[in-house]
């Protein structure tokens, strides 16, 4: 095939995909006639860490004062689930959708469920900032990128008027104008190419074109002002501004950046977790204390989370550990003042709660798998829900108030994963591994969390689509569950 005739099949393929897309989620939204009181929305992601890293959740080794203020002033979650990785609990945060919809299993294991490319989920999906979008909100991303393949954060399908982000590839650096910054390491995989700096002297794209910066500039005080600076702009219309953070995130090939330090330059290795973690709250004290200054604090609610537990202690593994997560919601105006509560909350649930409290119907026959949390939040109801799942790859978790099933995986553990008894604790010290299975009581309990991942089922491996995605994932460097991981053959599937 010569050049012009597979790029005239490239530009049908391209036609036939944006046409497919456009049918696929064109839809009508609907919303009520009070928008003059429909509420902000900031919502922060930090990037992998675990609750007890906040003195709100337990740690003593030193204070985060605003993380605090938030939750104490508003409802921290004891048990919030995101998903053991970033791209699995980004996609189930932004679409209210599991991976039996979108496809987003792992970072690495991407399921082609319909007829675009296995990486663009938002192609047959609604975001919430979509949603909003359409309904007449100001939206805005800063910090890290979505991982969307072919489609810019200002995209239709993605719904962001306007983004300030980590350029986190080599491919996607500008070729008019070349990048002085720094570079950090390479990832495991084969063939990969220095990463550009998501810290000190960074790579940073604003709406397409990229930010000059120097050696003085550290990425997230940049991607705070931008927020401070959106907010302020919009001060008076609704906006939905999202900061999935690059804190406290690695830097490709290992190693923690340093925080500023008046006189002195930073570096991209030698931090560490304490100092990144307190630097994570001294950034939401500035943005509450932004809302304040610009008098919307009481009609913005802040939501505060992370994606996965903390890398190298429970990222990326099939344990209650890995899915668990700070989840933090905040607005004095609205949000009933609770501080701790031991209701259950999965990360599915933000999309329907955003839309919820914005007053935007979607059409009848869209579904989502999370459920509003609207009633709780509002102090209507003590609780929204009696179980909770999660995934990672091939490998699942439920949970309900008094039992955990974990670690259920054919492909790399076993089918039947871990029961254990929770025995009213949220510790896992505190829970009872089981071993005995001939009581009415424990085969009840194992039946309803099984019962609960049919919410979520894996695709058939006896699909060749899915089977070789499941095959391609096995050579990947970064999997889950790696303390059991073993070699896959063919014969295996």
């Amino acid at each position: 095939m010569n050049m012009k005739t597979y790029n005239r099949h490239k530009i049908i393929e391209w036609i036939f995909l944006f046409v497919f897309a456009f049918m696929l989620v064109e839809v009508e939204l609907n919303a009520d006639d009070s928008t003059l009181s429909r509420p902000n929305f900031l919502i922060i992601v930090v990037d992998d860490i675990s609750p007890n890293s906040f003195s709100c959740y337990g740690n003593t080794e030193y204070e985060t004062p605003n993380v605090d203020a938030l939750a104490e002033e508003g409802v921290f979650f004891n048990m919030a689930w995101a998903t053991p990785m970033c791209s699995p609990s980004r996609a189930l945060l932004t679409t209210g959708r599991y991976p039996s919809r979108t496809g987003v299993w792992h970072n690495d294991l991407r399921v082609k469920v319909a007829d675009y490319g296995r990486w663009d989920f938002a192609m047959g999906h609604l975001t919430f900032a979509r949603v909003l979008k359409e309904f007449g909100y100001k939206t805005a991303i800063t910090g890290k990128q979505m991982a969307l393949g072919h489609y810019a954060p200002d995209s239709k399908y993605v719904g962001f008027g306007e983004y300030f982000l980590h350029i986190n590839s080599n491919e996607k650096l500008p070729t008019d104008i070349p990048f002085d910054g720094l570079f950090e390491g390479k990832w495991k995989f084969p063939g990969s190419k220095p990463v550009p700096s998501r810290f000190w002297h960074p790579a940073i794209t604003h709406n397409g074109v990229m930010v000059n910066t120097d050696e003085t500039d550290f990425a997230p005080d940049l991607y705070t002002d931008y927020l401070i600076d959106f907010m302020s702009r919009n001060k008076d219309e609704s906006f939905l501004a999202y900061f999935p953070m690059n804190l406290v995130h690695d830097i490709a090939g290992g190693g923690l950046p340093t925080v500023p330090e008046e006189g002195a330059l930073g570096t991209n290795k030698g931090g560490n977790l304490k100092d990144l973690n307190l630097y994570v709250d001294a950034m939401v004290g500035r943005l509450v204390g932004a809302l304040t200054d610009l008098e919307i604090r009481d009609n913005t609610i802040v939501i505060f989370a992370s994606d996965n537990g903390t890398s190298g202690a429970s990222k990326m593994h099939a344990t209650e550990e890995g899915p668990r997560v700070p989840f933090i919601v905040n607005c004095p105006g609205l949000i009933e003042q609770r501080g701790a509560t031991n209701a259950l909350m999965e990360f599915a649930d933000v999309f329907p709660t955003i839309i919820d409290f914005a007053n935007v119907s979607l059409p009848s026959d869209y579904e989502l798998d999370g459920l509003s949390m609207k009633h709780f939040l509002l102090g209507q109801s003590d609780q929204y829900r009696d179980s909770i799942i999660s995934y990672i790859a091939t490998a699942s978790m439920a949970r309900t108030d008094d039992w955990l099933l974990e670690a259920v995986d054919p492909i790399y553990g076993n089918a039947e994963g871990r029961l254990y008894r929770c025995n009213g604790s949220m510790l896992k010290k505190d829970y009872t591994l089981i071993t005995d299975f001939s009581s009415s009581e424990v085969l009840e309990a194992r039946k309803r969390l099984f019962q609960a991942l049919e919410r979520n089922p894996f695709p058939d491996l006896n699909n060749p689509i899915v089977r070789d995605e499941v095959i391609r994932y096995d050579d990947m460097p970064y999997k889950h569950y790696l303390e059991k991981h073993s070699k896959l053959g063919e014969q295996q599937l």
